[in-house]
C-alpha cells in the first residue's frame, strides 16, 4: 500500500441536529455538474462515524459545486437502482465500509468500469477506478489504552466494540497493548454489543454491558462502538468513579465529567479529499493505509483530564509505529 499524508483542511463547526440537504441523482438544470453518492455505514446522528463523514461530505459542498445522493444499508435496492440508471455518466461513489457492505464495492466497481470509487475502512480488489483508504486505528487506540490505565488509577479496564470484525479488532489490539504497557499485567476485559452491523446502533445494549463492568471493577471502557458508544457514556455518568473514553470524533460534549478523552478517526476529512479531488478531476486510483502518522487519527484529551497529557507524550512514539 502506498502511504500518503492528510493535508491540513479548515475544521468547520461539527454539524449538530437533523439538518440534511439532499440533491436529485441527476439534477435536470446542470446535467455537466460532477455527481456523487454518499454510502454510510450506519444512519446518520450517531454523534460518532457516521456524522464524521457527514461533516467531510458538508465541508465540501461548501467548498465546490457538485450533485449528491445519500444512502445507508437499507437503501441498497434503491441504490443499486440509481446506480443502473446512471449507466454511461461517470461519477463518484463515496463508501463507508467498516463492514456494512460486504462484497459491494467488488461488485460494483467490476460492474460500473466508467464510475469511480473511493472505498473507506473495507476490503477491496485493485482496479483502475477504485480508490481505498483504511485508516488505522491501532495506534490512536494505544494511547487510549495508556490514557485507560492511567486514567483508572491502575483499576481494571475494558473495551466495548460495536461486532468481531478486523476493523474491530484493531482498536481493541492497539488499546489492550497501551493499557499494559502502561501498566504491565492490566487486565483488559472485552465485550461486543452485538454480531451484526445493528450494533453500531443500539446504545442500550451498550449501557447495559456497561454497567456490568462497572459493576464489576472496571474503572474506564473504551467505547469503539459508533452510535452504540452514547449507552456507554450514560452509564459511566449513572456510575460515580467511572469513566469513558470515546471514538471517532471529540465526545467530550456528551459527557464532560466522565469522558478521558476521545480517539479520532479524522473520517470528515477523509471524505471532502475525496470529494474534492473528484469534482477538481485529481482522483487517482490505488490504497493507501493512513494513520496517527498522516494526522488521519489522534487521541484528544478532555481539557478537565489535563493532567493525564505527559501520558500521551510518553507513549506517543511507539502509538505512531502500531499503525503499520
Amino acid at each position: 500500500m502506498n502511504r500518503y499524508h492528510l493535508g491540513p483542511i479548515g475544521l468547520a463547526a461539527v454539524i449538530a441536529g437533523a439538518l440534511i440537504v439532499q440533491f436529485a441523482l441527476v439534477p435536470p438544470a446542470a446535467p455537466d455538474r460532477p455527481l456523487a453518492w454518499i454510502v454510510y455505514a450506519a444512519e446518520k446522528g450517531d454523534q460518532s462515524y457516521v456524522d464524521s463523514a457527514w461533516t467531510g461530505v458538508y465541508r465540501a459542498s461548501r467548498n465546490s459545486s457538485f450533485a449528491f445522493e445519500e444512502f445507508i444499508p437499507a437503501d441498497r435496492d434503491r441504490l443499486e437502482a440509481g446506480l443502473r440508471n446512471a449507466t454511461g455518466r461517470p461519477g463518484l461513489l463515496v463508501l463507508q465500509d467498516s463492514g456494512a457492505w460486504p462484497g459491494a464495492a467488488d461488485t460494483w466497481a467490476a460492474a460500473h468500469p466508467e464510475m469511480r470509487f473511493f472505498v473507506i475502512d473495507g476490503a477491496v480488489a485493485p482496479r483502475p477506478n477504485v480508490r481505498s483508504v483504511r485508516i488505522a486505528a491501532r495506534g490512536a487506540s494505544y494511547l487510549a489504552g495508556a490514557l485507560a490505565a492511567a486514567g483508572g488509577g491502575g483499576r481494571p479496564v475494558a473495551g466495548l466494540a460495536e461486532m468481531p470484525s478486523p476493523v474491530m479488532d484493531e482498536y481493541i489490539q492497539g488499546f489492550s497493548a497501551g493499557a499494559g504497557a502502561a501498566r504491565p499485567g492490566m487486565p483488559v476485559a472485552v465485550r461486543y454489543v452485538g454480531n451484526d452491523t445493528g450494533a453500531y446502533a443500539d446504545p442500550d445494549r451498550a449501557a447495559v454491558l456497561s454497567k456490568e463492568l462497572y459493576r464489576n471493577g472496571t474503572a474506564v471502557v473504551y467505547a469503539a462502538c459508533g452510535g452504540s458508544s452514547v449507552g456507554v457514556i450514560e452509564a459511566a455518568q449513572e456510575s460515580p468513579g467511572r469513566f469513558v473514553i470515546g471514538v471517532d470524533r471529540d465526545q467530550a460534549d456528551l459527557g464532560p465529567t466522565v469522558v478521558l478523552g476521545s480517539a479520532l478517526k479524522r473520517v470528515d476529512r477523509v471524505v471532502e479529499q475525496a470529494l474534492l479531488d473528484h469534482v477538481n478531476g485529481s482522483f487517482t486510483p490505488g490504497a493507501a493505509l493512513i494513520g496517527l502518522t498522516e494526522n488521519a487519527t489522534r487521541l484528544v484529551l478532555n481539557p478537565r483530564f489535563a493532567e493525564f497529557a505527559p501520558v500521551l507524550e510518553q507513549y506517543r512514539a511507539t502509538a505512531g509505529g502500531m499503525d503499520r
